[in-house]
């Protein structure tokens, strides 16, 4: 879905909790004709003696059929009609079915700025204020506002796994010289087993490259390195973590990877590990930050981008051929 259809998803979700839960009601002033008294007589209308029988009077109902509810109500009926997924238009309807006893009818921005919010009806100001915005066809920007909105929370670690991953995977020969396998979040062994012999804890690496020798594993980590650390700002328990993974799959190079924020970031460890035979071996633990400032909309700032991330995890194969002027354009004509 695209960014519109997730705030509408969004806000159909919470609409549809809110009103569930609190479905608002106002008292409306009502005049009509009525066999019995009901609030105050209008005896100006009660001067027909042969309507006697018949009371005009003025009172106040408590009814749904409210202004409040009468936005809500349309603004989801026309949301139904725009949005393309099914989801949505399923909780929109809902809505609609739901707000039944209210009146479905046009409702205009400047009767909107007439709903008046009290602790009675706050619950719902999140909502009207979303209708406002759809119905003058106004837009929401990431910038600080006076419009309450709905929190749109994206996890950027697992994110920036994903995107590093996926390009990998696509075009593994592009990157490492071969067509050597590129997994995402492979399990590579589990951790712990228990007094019966039943394993826990998977192990999944965020990359794994190669198989069924692994040759390399990649961690991404969605952190702001800093460079007047000696250590770069590394936590020891991602250190802990890689070396999990080396003793399990005996891969020879590991990366920790990180998001380039100012400037580049380099750096060289070696993890001492024990073998079998009590000798110790040195493992290759790179620090490398990618930068994502590229722009990826354009040819040119896509080549860039995987022609450093090239440059970047190229190392982690200890066999590799020479790249091809064929492989040097193909970044270039992929963007």
């Amino acid at each position: 879905m695209d960014l519109f259809e997730v705030f509408i998803r969004l806000f159909a979700k919470s609409l549809l909790n809110t009103i569930k839960s609190s479905l608002k009601r106002e008292y409306i002033r009502n005049s009509n004709e009525l066999r019995v008294i009901r609030g105050r007589i209008d005896f100006r209308h009660h001067i027909n003696p042969a309507r006697m029988h018949i009371i005009p009077c003025r009172y106040h109902e408590l009814s749904v059929d409210n202004l409040l509810n009468r936005t809500l109500k349309y603004t989801c009926y026309l949301m139904s009609r725009t949005v393309s997924d099914f989801t949505t238009i399923r909780l929109l309807r809902s809505i609609v079915n739901l707000l039944d006893p209210v009146t479905l009818t046009p409702v205009s921005v400047a009767e909107i700025d007439r709903i008046a919010f009290s602790r009675l009806n706050r619950i719902f100001e999140p909502h009207i204020r979303m209708c406002r915005v759809f119905l003058s066809n106004s837009s929401l920007t990431l910038q600080a506002s006076k419009v309450e909105s709905f929190s749109l929370l994206i996890p950027m670690e697992r994110l920036f796994e994903e995107f590093i991953s996926a390009v990998l995977v696509e075009d593994p020969a592009y990157f490492f010289g071969r067509n050597v396998p590129v997994r995402s979040q492979a399990i590579v062994g589990r951790l712990a087993k228990d007094a019966n012999g039943t394993e826990f804890f998977n192990m999944r690496p965020d990359i794994v490259i190669g198989r069924p020798r692994i040759e390399g594993i990649i961690d991404t980590k969605y952190k702001q390195l800093d460079p007047g650390d000696r250590k770069l700002g590394v936590s020891q328990a991602d250190l802990y973590q890689m070396y999990a993974y080396v003793a399990k799959t005996k891969a020879a190079r590991c990366m920790l990877l990180y998001p380039e924020v100012l400037l580049k970031q380099k750096q060289d460890f070696v993890l001492i590990m024990h073998s079998p035979e009590g000798a110790d071996v040195d493992i290759s633990l790179m620090i490398r930050a990618v930068q994502l400032s590229h722009d990826l909309n354009r040819r040119d700032g896509w080549a860039a981008f995987r022609s450093e991330l090239r440059e970047i995890v190229r190392p982690l194969i200890a066999e590799q051929e020479p790249l091809t002027t064929t492989e040097s354009d193909g970044a270039a004509a992929e963007g």
